[in-house]
């Protein structure tokens, strides 16, 4: 189990709580309160959601790192890794799973500041 999919279930757990709190406020006419609790059901969900992305994505590149630790040779993950996928294939972290080499990597590290 990793520190993402423990948060994932925690948020999950939340939210589920979260909503079963507005269902019985609605029920009892506490509108106002139904209605931030169900804003915190939706803040819990896109958390959980986000969780589960990190935890698939850890979870692949541990698989990724123990083939290529056993001398395979697996093609890089898509996104090679989340820098990249944030910042447009601009920059890429040291986790990244793409075949960069050493100098690309660093010539693309110099022209951050260039924007």
């Amino acid at each position: 189990m990793t520190r993402h999919s423990r948060q994932r279930n925690v948020a999950f757990l939340g939210a589920v709580v979260l909503a079963a709190a507005a269902i019985v406020g609605g029920l009892r006419h506490l509108y106002p309160y139904a209605l931030v609790l169900g804003f915190g059901v939706l803040v819990l969900t896109e958390a959980a959601l986000r969780a589960d992305r990190a935890h698939r994505r850890e979870v692949r590149e541990h698989d990724w790192a123990r083939r290529q630790a056993v001398g395979e040779n697996p093609g890089p993950l898509w996104p090679c890794c989340l820098l990249a996928e944030a910042s447009k294939g601009e920059a890429h972290s040291p986790r990244c799973t793409g075949d960069l080499t050493t100098q690309q990597f660093l010539a693309i590290v110099a022209h951050l500041d260039d924007h």
